[in-house]
């Protein structure tokens, strides 16, 4: 079960890719905008048929609580409806959708497997095809946790811990191999490498303000926004039609920034690494606009990606106006306190390390703990 969720997660970036590419593949302008116009009657028919979806993690962890299990019927749909999302050339990630399924399916295969647990005695007195049958089946023959009927045993708990870890470790197995099999781009890019000095160290508290002062500005604009949208109490119709006008203004005039930004931050180290600080300040500005519009009309989807591409583009361009600095150096500090700030400090810290040297996984480190210690000393503030 591990296995296949692991698979299907695979199988929707692997759909995904080749879908956006076919979209995409004519580099013809009218064609493009006959497409996103296209993706929209269809996004706009899946939202009447199914309001309440794309549900991302934070949907999926709050409807655990309140019920102890997840409806499964809509997984596929969920996928469905960001696939539709992601091809056409919303500026969101994958991430939002795809974590809700994995949690979704994470809790479906507990519930059979709990099944499996109280109801053994009688599967075993079936049919083998039978009780095969009732195992296999994947809307019917669950079982929700209970706490109080939950075992007790020191051994069936010790066995629980350890059937955790082997669990996701198969997931993951089948999801890397299906990636690597089908030659799926990779999600990390590697943006070079750093001799960064610690004498260069005294510009981090004034870089982490700055960054700080950005990210606060972002969330203000973001509330803000929102706000005054939900106040005009638009139709579906007319919030996707207005996603996909943005969306196809884009294509046309910054095709750079369509889509999440997982797989365009080659542009740092490519056609953009000679480009002014201006206009690397505007596009990172753009690109958080873009996912703030595709968010609040109904192309919603995840946020860690563009926040990352964006975050990374002002960390470029703020280098370009210090060239005496190490310039990985700058755009991890400024990188890290944008996406700390507008996300979370943990995230932040795992996510941007994956992009930079080990030499400057320290830096990466101290910026995210002094962002979460801020944030621990605000909100007692608040308190």
């Amino acid at each position: 079960m591990s296995a296949i969720i692991g698979l299907i997660a695979a199988t929707f970036l692997v759909v995904e890719g080749f879908t956006s590419k076919l979209v995409w593949s004519s580099h013809n302008q009218i064609i493009e905008m006959g497409l996103i116009f296209l993706g929209s009657l269809v996004l706009y028919y899946l939202l009447k048929r199914w309001p309440d979806l794309p549900k991302t993690s934070q949907d999926s962890m709050h409807e655990l609580k309140l019920n102890q299990t997840i409806d499964y019927h809509d997984v596929f749909f969920n996928l469905l409806i960001t696939l539709v999302i992601l091809s056409f050339g919303a500026g969101v990630g994958p991430e939002a959708a795809l974590l809700s399924a994995i949690i979704s399916l994470s809790i479906w295969q507990a519930d059979k497997l709990r099944y499996l647990y109280f109801q053994y005695d009688e599967l075993k007195k079936m049919p083998l095809l039978e009780s095969l049958k009732r195992l296999s089946n994947p809307f019917k023959f669950r079982q929700k946790y209970v706490g109080a009927n939950a075992p007790k045993i020191p051994s069936v708990i010790k066995q629980k811990r350890i059937l955790y870890p082997v669990f996701i470790i198969n997931g993951v197995f089948a999801f890397a191999l299906l990636i690597r099999q089908t030659d799926q781009p990779s999600f990390i890019t590697k943006l070079g490498t750093s001799n960064w000095q610690p004498v260069d160290i005294w510009i981090l508290p004034l870089l982490m303000i700055a960054g700080i002062i950005f990210g606060k500005m972002c969330k203000l604009f973001y509330k803000v926004f929102h706000m005054w949208i939900s106040k005009m109490n638009l139709s579906l119709g007319l919030k996707v039609t207005l996603g996909a006008i943005f969306i196809a203004l884009i294509a046309l005039f910054a095709p750079d920034l369509l889509f999440s930004g997982q797989h365009s931050l080659d542009l740092l180290i490519g056609a953009w690494a000679n480009k002014t600080a201006i206009f690397l300040m505007g596009m990172g500005i753009l690109k958080l606009f873009f996912l703030a519009w595709c968010l609040t009309f109904n192309w919603r989807g995840g946020h860690i990606f563009p926040i990352t591409f964006a975050a990374m583009i002002e960390g470029f361009a703020v280098a370009q106006m210090l060239p005496n600095f190490d310039r990985l150096f700058i755009v991890a500090i400024i990188a890290t306190t944008i996406m700390g700030e507008m996300i979370s400090p943990v995230v932040a810290g795992v996510f941007i390390m994956l992009f930079f040297p080990l030499k400057l996984t320290p830096i990466i480190v101290l910026v995210a703990i002094l962002m979460y210690l801020k944030n621990k000393i605000w909100s007692k503030k608040n308190c």
